[in-house]
């Protein structure tokens, strides 16, 4: 009964694509973050640009459409043409999701408004005054693209509003200029509720409609496995091109994960299982047993390494992007299964009883 009940299991897996429909994909309001970045006006090429500075800092996403951040800054500015000065600061920014706030995307675009002060440094190079402190005002364009739940990278470029303030004879007046920055960016949570390891239950809003169609479906299931039982020997023999293949019957529920030939490039589809199961791993503490197969043209040495390339393929997927123990992902060859002589563009997933 126990192993029935997670084949039933798997099976709830294999029809979420419908349900995930239903799970609201939520941005975590108060989301507090650390970024670094590096700094430059250099493609002015002008007198009185930062040529590099490095930033770092943290700040607050709210909600999905605002967060603010404060940052440090320090790095170098050319004054004049062979004269160099030191930057020092502070920036207060705004930031306003412009594209993937509603839900989880790769890509994300961000409108960026600021206001910062900065001590700059002069030495002896402007002769009547050694410093000045600045007040500067930006507006950007970030975009950003989610390596996982938590780590970003972005591009941003923008327009600065500052003084001329290494200009001795006009230092008040205002100049605009233009930046571009590129940094990193680490949340302490995940950006959307989906990817959380615990998905609060008044997130999990499912008609009743669609668990009666659920339930027919687990029930006409529970019906093919009862008449497979039944049917089906120790083993099934089946004839080919005059070798005999074996395949054992499956003790435990499994989800089979296509591949290309001969490689391990995973499609669209195929990662959609991959998420549905990498979620559910996260909602329960069974294991999996990865089983990978090469394809019949493979000789010795290439099927093994296509076996190896499939199976790191699936690991990696569900560790780097779900944070799966790889202590629950067991890894095991055909043979041992109890499978001869198969191939296949495969791997088998089996769901481990607890």
């Amino acid at each position: 009964m126990r192993i029935l009940n997670l084949v039933l299991a798997a099976g709830a897996i294999m029809l979420s694509t419908n349900v995930t429909a239903q799970l609201k994909d939520e941005f975590q309001k108060y989301n507090w973050f650390v970024t670094g970045s590096v700094y430059t006006e250099a493609l002015m090429n002008t007198n009185g640009y930062v040529e590099a500075t490095g930033k770092v800092g943290g700040g607050i996403w709210m909600n999905q459409w605002a967060g603010i951040k404060l940052e440090g800054a320090f790095g170098n500015t050319r004054l004049l043409k062979d004269s160099r000065g030191q930057i020092f600061g502070g920036q207060l920014t705004y930031m306003a999701h412009l594209y993937g706030g509603n839900h989880y995307r790769a890509f994300n675009l961000n409108g960026t408004l600021g206001i910062g002060f900065y001590h700059h440094r002069f030495g002896d190079a402007l002769k009547y005054y050694s410093y000045m402190n600045v007040l500067t005002g930006n507006l950007g364009i970030q975009a950003a693209y989610n390596l996982t739940p938590k780590w970003n990278i972005y591009l941003e470029p923008g327009l600065l509003i500052q003084p001329k303030y290494y200009d001795v004879n006009d230092k008040s007046k205002v100049l605009p200029s233009f930046y571009l920055s590129a940094g990193v960016s680490y949340t302490f949570k995940n950006m959307f509720s989906r990817w959380s390891k615990k998905v609060k239950s008044n997130t999990q809003k499912i008609s009743v409609s669609e668990l009666n169609r659920m339930n027919d479906q687990i029930n006409l299931m529970r019906k093919q496995i009862c008449n497979l039982q039944e049917e089906l020997n120790n083993a099934q023999i089946i004839k080919t091109n005059r070798e005999v293949i074996l395949e054992p019957i499956r003790q435990s529920p499994s989800v089979t994960i296509l591949f290309d030939t001969m490689g391990s490039f995973l499609n669209a589809s195929e990662l959609e299982k991959l998420e549905d199961i990498g979620i559910w791993m996260q909602d329960h503490s069974n294991s999996i047993t990865i089983v990978a197969f090469a394809d019949s043209q493979a000789k010795d040495d290439a099927a093994q390494r296509v076996k190896i390339a499939r199976t790191d393929a699936i690991r990696k997927i569900l560790t780097e992007e779900f944070g799966i123990d790889s202590k629950r992902i067991l890894i095991s060859t055909p043979e041992k299964m109890g499978y001869v002589n198969k191939t296949g563009q495969e791997a088998l997933i089996f769901f481990m009883p607890e």
